[in-house]
Order: structure tokens, then C-alpha cells, then sequence
């Protein structure tokens, strides 16, 4: 075993070998793909084996020209740990030690095998970042060829910088980009950084992965195009949707929130012509919980870009999640016909079908997403909750399970797999995948999810109810009009069986919008309001209000 790091071309350890010659690792002969950002991770973790590195010392080490948040760090272990197979709550490779850092388990064998000059080749196809050509250590011939093509790059890229900001004055710096990225309206009178441009549109390719780690990496990224242009409207916009999306489909925290509204505004400081700025701000209210004003925003959006398929995409799911079907469909109708392939539309038009009742054709709109984008964990997610609301507890499990087994230990599938079991009345189970979700490090539970494993465990204290009561209405209080806030207050006042505030707020629930009966009627916890009249009339005027929507949808065809 060799001690000297400087010496050492490969580590093995457990079943992996780390090949810093090639840049490489393998598990047995095949290789695992390693983005540079994991692959420099696990070189740090590796040649300081056994010892401890601190959050800072690695952050350092592999972001050495970057100021990054311990988030950025955490997310990328989680990669690191995904890639490796490895599991945070059982580690195998990466021990993370809450406020000292991580570490590497196994013990490393360090070798020394050269078999050609000792130069790291790096897979770029499995990059994430960018090499920096300035930095290179180049030597006569290569330099005198590097210095003047860095001095004729600079020449060419005045000279568009130039002609872009001409041509931008009178086609009012309008930038069409490849049919592979999306249609950029960019700031008028503004002279373009093309380099922020470019870090731009990275991060909202990203974004639209719709996978968590995807949406890191797009943070990432517009926070590189803020560096080189601090008044770039579309970054700040990006920015907010991407601090959105952590907290509405990655449990993100309060933070996010306050970061998504900020960053909106400040996109439409430096434009307010921008039809993204006012999408951003649609987006962030509506994680906020204020549709209504979400609705304005989104509206101000269309006006700006009426063919936006995200914004069309929004409103539509806004106006469903307001319990208005009509209103929804006709908007899933229209983002359909700018894009009969975007998966979130399609998402969207299925849970309005399934409010509205048409269970058959709801599953087929979310079977339709997945063969789009099998990745897309909120079509799965949807599904099985569907199955559920049609008591096919069987089926909805082995949907979950699925899901699982490709994305291990993953919130949103754990979720649906307890309540699989939780509505099939194994709530022992429910309770333990619940609290399983609460316990996972690598994530956030959400708010349904903490209150179904408080109300679901054998002892539930009062002070841990008297807290989420307050919570909920301390968010309704503040303007708050999600239906979701009411019906989680009517199931703790349920549990509490204080009957008269449980139908309240059911009542408040079904005004705001909600409109899963089935929730209603097979929750466990609302079974002893039954006998109640106000309850009686509360399940009768859903059913009316569903009916009245579903007249003259048939004009609507196309979504069968």
C-alpha cells in the first residue's frame, strides 16, 4: 500500500476501483458514470480516507472558485450516493455526520499501476460543468495557438454583441434559439451576455427534468448567469420557479418560498415586459397558497406571450385545483394544441378528469405521461392515488412499489405506497411508511405526510395537534386559499371529534375547491360524521357541484 497520494493511480475499495488515471470508476469491469462534480466528490472523500472532511473543507476542494450553501453540498452527496448505490440510511461507501461532515466507510487500498502518461480523462459526456480553458497549462506552439484564438474569439464575439444589440433595436430584441430549446423573449434595449444567456438556458433545461437533483443543478446554473449579468430578468425568473418547484414538488422549506417570491420580483424589477417574470410570480404565489392572486399573475403572463404552453399549463391546473373542471379542461385543451406531448399538461388534464369523475379516462391520461416520461414521478404518484380512490388497493401498491424499486426510498412514492395502505385499512402499516418519510434524511416530509403519521400513531400528543392546528390557520389567516390547509384542519378536528368544527371545515375544503369525495367518504377518520346532517348535505352538494360541471363537457372532446 502506498502512503503517497501524489503516487497513486487507483483506489480500491469495497467493490469499486477509483482510477484517477483514466478518471474512471468501476464496480467488477463496468463502469459507473461519474458528472465531474460527483466524480471530484468522491476523489476528496477517497484520498482522505479514512479521516473526516468538513462541509467547508469539501465545498472547498471541490468548488474552489465558487461560494456555495451547505444545500448545494447535500444534494450533490445525494447524487454521489445514488450513482454509488448507496443508501443514507444505511450507508455503505459515505457516512455523513450531522454538523462534522463525511467520510468514506470502507478501507481504501491505494495502487500504483501506470500504464500510460498519468493525465485524468475526464467523460465529459457526464459533465456538469465546463472546463476552464484559461487555466490549462499550455506550452509553446499550443499557447501562441491558444492566445490567438482567444484574442480572435473575443474579436467575433464583440462584433455579435455588436450586431445583436443592432438587430435586437428593431425586432425588439427578440432571440430565437434552437427548436430544441424554448422560444426566449429577451430584456429590450439590453445588450445581451451571451455567456449568462447560455447558463441560462442550461438551468431551465434542467428545470424542465422535473427531477430534484435536476433542479439543484438548474439553481446552479442561474446563479452562474447572475454572476455574468447581475440584471439578467430570465435568471432571477428561473431562479423563482426552480425555488418553487423544491417546495412544491420536493418538500422544500419555508425558505424556498420566501426565495420564490423574491427572485419573481426581482425579475420583473429589471423587466417588467416579461412574460416569464410574471409566470415566476403565478408559480410562487401558488406554492404560497394565494391561487386567486396566482391566477392575476399568470393572466398578466398570457397577455405578454399568448402561446406560453407552461403558463396555458398553469392556469389550467389552478383553475382545477379551484374545483372549476370547466374552466380547467378548455386551458388543458389549449396547452394540448401549442404541445400535444407535455407531459405536465397531460398530468394536469387527468386530474381533472378524475374530479370530475371519469376514472377510466383519467388513468389513461396518466398512463399516457409516463410512456412519455417514465421518469415523471408525479404521473405515478397520480395514478396510484387513483387507484385508491377506486379501492384497488392491490393494484395501487404494486404502482408504488414499482416506482420504488427504481427510485429507492423516494417521498412522493413512499407517500402513496402508506396510503395504499393506510385507505385499506392496514393503518399500523400506513403509519410506518408514514414516519419512515419523516425519518429520511435525504428529504423533507410534507405537510400531509407529518399529519397522517401523527394522527395515525397509537399515542398522538396534544401539544403536536394544538401546533398543527395553529400552523394551518395562521396560513389561512395569511391569505391562504388552498384547499388543502381546510381539509388537514377538518381531519384534526376529526380526530379530536369536535364533529361541528371537523364539517366546517370540511365545508371550507369543498368551497376552495376540493372535490375528492372519495377522500372524503373512505377516510377512516371522517367515518363517525356520516349521521350528521350537515355532513349529509356537504356530500350531496359535491355531487351536485360535480354533476353541474360535467354539463356540456362533451364539447370538450378531446381529451378522450
Amino acid at each position: 500500500m502506498l502512503n503517497n497520494n501524489n503516487n497513486v493511480t487507483r483506489y480500491i475499495f469495497e467493490d469499486l476501483t477509483l482510477d484517477i488515471q483514466i478518471g474512471m470508476l468501476f464496480r467488477d469491469k463496468n463502469k459507473i458514470a461519474l458528472p465531474k462534480l460527483s466524480y471530484d466528490l468522491l476523489v476528496a472523500l477517497v484520498e482522505s480516507s479514512p479521516a473526516l472532511l468538513s462541509q467547508q473543507e469539501l465545498m472547498e476542494i471541490v468548488w474552489p472558485d465558487r461560494v456555495i450553501g451547505d444545500e448545494t453540498l447535500k444534494q450533490r452527496i445525494k447524487l454521489l450516493r445514488k450513482s454509488l448505490s448507496d443508501n443514507a440510511s444505511a450507508p455503505k461507501y459515505i457516512e455523513a455526520i450531522r454538523g462534522r461532515g463525511y467520510r468514506l466507510l470502507p478501507e481504501v487500498k491505494r495502487e500504483c499501476i501506470i500504464n500510460k502518461a498519468p493525465s485524468v480523462i475526464v467523460d465529459l459526456s457526464a459533465n456538469d460543468r465546463f472546463p476552464d480553458l484559461a487555466n490549462m497549462q499550455l506550452t509553446g506552439l499550443w499557447r501562441k495557438i491558444y492566445k490567438m484564438g482567444l484574442v480572435s474569439f473575443l474579436v467575433i464575439a464583440c462584433l455579435l454583441s455588436l450586431y445583436t444589440y443592432v438587430y435586437s433595436s428593431n425586432k425588439e430584441n427578440e432571440l430565437l434559439v434552437s427548436s430544441r430549446k424554448p422560444q426566449v423573449i429577451i430584456q429590450k434595449d439590453k445588450i445581451m451576455n451571451n455567456i449568462a444567456l447560455d447558463y441560462y438556458l442550461k438551468g431551465k433545461d434542467y428545470y424542465k427534468r422535473y427531477r430534484e437533483i435536476d433542479n439543484v443543478i438548474a439553481i446552479e446554473f442561474f446563479n452562474k448567469a447572475i454572476i455574468e449579468d447581475p440584471e439578467l430578468s430570465l435568471a432571477y425568473a428561473g431562479l423563482s420557479q426552480a425555488h418553487s418547484q423544491q417546495l412544491f414538488q420536493f418538500n422544500g422549506s419555508s425558505e424556498d418560498k420566501i426565495k420564490a417570491i423574491d427572485y419573481a420580483y426581482q425579475a420583473i424589477t429589471y423587466d417588467n415586459n416579461s412574460a416569464e417574470s410574471y409566470k415566476a410570480l403565478g408559480i410562487a404565489y401558488y406554492v404560497s397558497g394565494w391561487l386567486s392572486k396566482s391566477i392575476d399573475a399568470h393572466l398578466k403572463a398570457l397577455v405578454l406571450s399568448p402561446s406560453n404552453t407552461e403558463t396555458v399549463s398553469n392556469l389550467g391546473f389552478i383553475y382545477s385545483e379551484q374545483g372549476q373542471f370547466k374552466k380547467a379542461l378548455k386551458w388543458h385543451q389549449k396547452a394540448l394544441e401549442l404541445n400535444s406531448k407535455h407531459v405536465v399538461s397531460i398530468v394536469h388534464t387527468g386530474q381533472t378528469l378524475a374530479g370530475l369523475g371519469h376514472y377510466s379516462l383519467a388513468e389513461i391520461w396518466y398512463k399516457k405521461a409516463i410512456d412519455l416520461q417514465p421518469d415523471y414521478i408525479l404521473a405515478t404518484f397520480h395514478l396510484g392515488q387513483l387507484q385508491i380512490e377506486l379501492k384497488n388497493f392491490t393494484q395501487a401498491k404494486k404502482t408504488y412499489q414499482s416506482g420504488l424499486s427504481l427510485y429507492q426510498n423516494h417521498s412522493l412514492l413512499l407517500e402513496g405506497l402508506a396510503d395504499s395502505y393506510f385507505y385499506s385499512g392496514d393503518i399500523k402499516k400506513g403509519q410506518q411508511l408514514y414516519q419512515k418519510i419523516i425519518n429520511n434524511k435525504e428529504s423533507k416530509a410534507s405537510e400531509g405526510v407529518k399529519i397522517m403519521a401523527l394522527l395515525s400513531a397509537e399515542k398522538v400528543p396534544e401539544l403536536q395537534l394544538t401546533l398543527f392546528i395553529k400552523q394551518l390557520k395562521d396560513a389561512l389567516n395569511q391569505g391562504s386559499d388552498k384547499a388543502s390547509h381546510s381539509y388537514n384542519l377538518a381531519l384534526l378536528y376529526a380526530f379530536k371529534n369536535q364533529d361541528v368544527l371537523a364539517v366546517r371545515y370540511l365545508v371550507q375544503a369543498v368551497e376552495q375547491g376540493f372535490f375528492n369525495i372519495s377522500r372524503i367518504e373512505s377516510h377512516p377518520l371522517f367515518s363517525h360524521l356520516k349521521a350528521l346532517n350537515n355532513y349529509k348535505k356537504l356530500i350531496a352538494n359535491m355531487k351536485k357541484k360535480q354533476s353541474l360541471e360535467n354539463e356540456g363537457i362533451e364539447n370538450l372532446m378531446f381529451f378522450k
